[in-house]
């Protein structure tokens, strides 16, 4: 019944035009408050669909970039073209691209396919029971953060200012959240609300 209420719910904001500020607790109750800008990052420990271990200590001294990504979101979809490059214009930089999947009901093989599809470099993690979002507190899909090489969050939330999945914003937050890690100065704005799709959790 939750599910079904908040769904109905999400189709009157959309109508609205409230579609890009998701409703907190519709998809989790009692979720984690998000890491504070300038404390260190959560670590992680997760397959990538190969089944390698990735954690966040292993890319120390770079700055990584974490999208919370679902393949069946339309805001992921629209935002991944802008994404990809981002990941072209830093590939001589020392930064890393990683995508972490927390979606119950979407699995490896469909993840693979996408990717393929879209031609999608990054790494890709299957945060199989939501444990690492729950961690975080994420709540929506793409979900931004970026932390600099000494493992410390300089931002968190939206991708970009974009209010329509398919049209770019014109405040890229995200690329100048990495500029200034790669910088070593503070990203301004640091935190911006995240718009998207719900993690659908366990």
């Amino acid at each position: 019944m939750k599910s079904v209420m908040c769904s109905n719910l999400f189709v009157v904001l959309m109508a609205a035009g409230f579609a890009m500020y998701p409703l907190v607790g519709c998809s989790a109750e009692d979720l984690a408050d998000p890491p504070e800008i300038g404390a260190e990052f959560p670590n992680f420990e997760l397959p990538d669909l190969d089944g390698e271990t990735h954690t966040l200590e292993q890319y120390r001294d770079k700055v990584v970039v974490i999208d919370m990504t679902s393949h069946h979101c339309p805001w992921v979809r629209g935002a991944d073209p802008q994404m990809i490059e981002l990941t072209e214009k830093y590939a001589d930089e020392d930064v890393v691209f990683i995508s972490i999947n927390s979606h119950e009901s979407e699995t490896i093989e469909q993840i693979k396919e996408y990717n393929e599809e879209v031609e999608k470099p990054h790494i890709t993690l299957k945060d199989e029971g939501n444990v690492y979002a729950d961690v975080l507190g994420a709540r929506v899909t793409p979900e931004m953060y970026v932390i600099d090489k000494e493992g410390n969050l300089v931002y968190h939330g939206a991708f970009d200012s974009r209010s329509e999945p398919g049209e770019k914003g014109d405040e890229a937050y995200t690329d100048m959240a990495i500029q200034a890690a790669l910088a070593g100065e503070a990203a301004d704005p640091n935190r911006v609300r995240a718009w998207g799709c719900t993690i659908k959790r366990q």
